[in-house]
């Protein structure tokens, strides 16, 4: 090794420890932004980020208590569960993650770190760093919750309730991919994500028009202010983002006439016991409704909430209503 490859590298290794002291001090954009909204200083949040099988998984961190881990879908990342944070950090220790792929997390190019086996791996590995032993609550909406519903199902050890928002569980969601033709038409943004992907037409300039239309409709409907906006956006465009989202279908979501048992994780029929809340907005067309009925078959202690009115999106439609369940939920005996 030369003097100068030494340098390089001493150079390397000092500005990785410079970012993360930056990171920690200074904290990513979203997270200056929630924390100016907090008066009380041991509530504020902090930046973190864990190694999981190569993979670097950000997250964020407030309050103290029995672990509440939260886990998005997409297009979005850890921000989109700000009222409930904001609103359960004062009684817990909340942590909100950016799935593999989104935000500050990694983002890597293989599709093999996005199924669902490996998502699941990498959250029990993250879940078991910060529970300490200790029993915790795992709470996912979307893609995040579909993971959470499969995690559940391998990895119940330490999980003592399971909320999961407008999503069904992953080997639900492939059954009615394939037997259930009404699941099919309201899924058809799947193959246009994935050919845009395979085309190679996912580039900046692909995000920032899906963060326009995602995000634009938010503001107008009220769900979040123009700021908001802007750190949505943020994220989403960074370099790998979108793509990153689109992969989890990749990894998941096989052509629909060709799904075999053999795509099912853990299984085709696996279920968990541990004790679940799906909260529901009724209004939403993204899954079906009849998987509600057929939901008990995969989550043998269910309760179910449904709010009528509220679409795709009730973290943010309907906080005070979500707020209100998850507490509820968890402090009941």
């Amino acid at each position: 090794m030369t003097i100068f490859h030494i340098i390089g590298v001493t150079l390397l290794l000092l500005s990785s420890v410079l970012l993360a002291a930056e990171m920690e001090s200074v904290g990513s954009p979203s997270v200056r932004f929630i924390n100016h909204q907090i008066s009380d200083p041991a509530l504020q949040f902090s930046d973190h980020s864990i190694d999981v099988d190569g993979q670097q998984l950000h997250y964020v961190s407030a309050g103290s208590g029995k672990l509440i881990l939260f886990y998005h879908g997409f297009p979005s990342y850890w921000y989109m569960w700000k009222n409930q944070l904001l609103d359960l950090a004062a009684d817990y220790r909340v942590v909100a993650v950016d799935g593999l792929g989104a935000n500050l997390s990694a983002k890597p190019n293989e599709l093999a770190p996005y199924h669902v086996s490996a998502l699941s791996r990498q959250l029990n590995v993250l879940a078991k760093s910060l529970a300490n032993d200790q029993g915790y609550v795992l709470v996912g909406h979307d893609w995040g919750g579909a993971l959470a519903w499969s995690y559940a199902q391998q990895y119940p050890q330490g999980l003592d309730k399971l909320v999961v928002l407008n999503a069904p569980p992953t080997n639900l969601f492939l059954e009615l991919l394939r037997s259930n033709s009404e699941q099919r038409k309201a899924s058809t943004y799947i193959a246009r994500l994935k050919d845009a992907a395979q085309n190679q037409t996912v580039d900046q300039n692909y995000a920032a028009q899906m963060a326009s239309f995602a995000y634009g409709s938010m503001v107008n409907g009220g769900l979040i202010s123009a700021s908001e906006a802007t750190l949505y956006k943020t994220a989403l465009t960074r370099p790998g983002a979108v793509a990153g989202g689109i992969k989890w279908y990749q990894a998941n979501i096989p052509e629909l006439d060709k799904i075999a048992d053999d795509d099912f994780w853990p299984s085709t029929k696996s279920s968990t016991e541990v004790e679940s809340m799906l909260i529901w907005g009724e209004d939403d067309t993204t899954f079906v409704p009849a998987f509600l009925d057929q939901l008990p078959n995969y989550a043998k202690d269910l309760r179910i909430e449904v709010l009528p009115g509220v679409r795709h999106w009730p973290p943010l439609e309907a906080p005070d209503k979500v707020n209100r369940l998850i507490r509820e939920f968890i402090e009941a005996p």
